[in-house]
């Protein structure tokens, strides 16, 4: 007689990827490193001219308590790459010993080179507990940018985020010293509160490290506002530095965000690389 088994539910997923880009005599960006444990692995390049597109992949699709997931990349000079990831990531609801849902993120970016770190969007389960962590550590003439989304419970389905808490937080040396760092406690309350998320379903974060030498941080910052002209929701952008740009958003409708993103990668891609870029494959997929 067939019977139905049950997962462990002390089971977890442990898992570690460390990757180094390299630019090749050809000028494209190739990985010449990788190392990974556990369910965590990445897609063959692809190349948009010189800049490379990297896939990761969690197999499993999401997090349950006691996960814990850790990154490493490495950008050696005057390599180009464009990090994301080809569904939603997924924070389930949390087992009754409240133990966390873990995902850190190290990025390390050398003279010249160029990291885009988007990944799509994380869904918060009701009930979930999550720690999401990235450091960044640039040189003064590289650029880094990143941007993580939210989406605070299911749409479809109405199921909302009504207990739980996730913790954000960003932090960025730049040549060894603190340039900037960021860190959010959210919690139903605070999803709630006019202060907070204003009720809205959907936070996203966009970071943008220029190098130095980069001197029309305001032309770029004055695409970035009028490509949110449309933007339905709430939306923030400003330069916190001369060479550091913060974008912020937030709305009732996840796609409304992503879309909003999209726009703000095809805006700054064309100011940094002085051309206009696709948008990677697997985000249509």
């Amino acid at each position: 007689m067939n019977q139905c088994l049950s997962l462990d539910q002390n089971s977890t997923w442990k898992a570690r990827l460390q990757c180094d880009f390299h630019r090749a005599s050809t000028g494209k960006t190739e990985l010449a490193r990788l190392a990974h444990e556990g369910p965590l692995r990445v897609q063959k390049l692809f190349h948009d001219e010189d800049l490379a597109h990297c896939y990761l992949l969690h197999p499993p699709g999401g997090m349950v308590s006691g996960d814990d997931l850790s990154c490493r990349f490495r950008v050696h000079p005057k390599a180009h790459v464009l990090l994301t990831t080809p569904a939603s990531g997924k924070l389930y609801r949390s087992r009754a010993n409240g133990s966390l849902q873990t995902a850190n993120a190290q990025l390390s970016v050398d003279p010249g080179a160029f990291c885009a770190y988007l990944p799509q969007d994380t869904i918060i389960f009701d009930r979930a507990h999550g720690s999401l962590n990235t450091q960044v550590s640039i040189a003064a003439n590289a650029t880094f940018l990143g941007w993580e989304h939210l989406v605070f419970g299911r749409f479809a389905g109405n199921h909302p985020f009504t207990q739980g808490q996730i913790s954000q937080s960003l932090t960025i040396h730049r040549q060894s010293q603190l340039l900037y760092r960021d860190h959010l406690q959210i919690t139903p309350r605070v999803l709630h509160e006019i202060s907070g998320l204003s009720a809205m379903t959907s936070f996203a974060s966009l970071i943008l490290v220029l190098p130095d030498t980069f001197d029309t941080t305001e032309a770029l910052l004055a695409d970035c506002r009028d490509g949110l002209r449309d933007f339905s929701g709430i939306s923030g952008a400003t330069a916190i530095r001369p060479h550091l740009v913060s974008i912020r958003l937030l709305s009732d409708r996840s796609e409304t965000t992503r879309m909003a993103l999209e726009s703000l990668w095809l805006i700054i891609a064309q100011h940094l690389l002085n051309r206009s870029v696709q948008l990677p494959r697997i985000w249509r997929t």
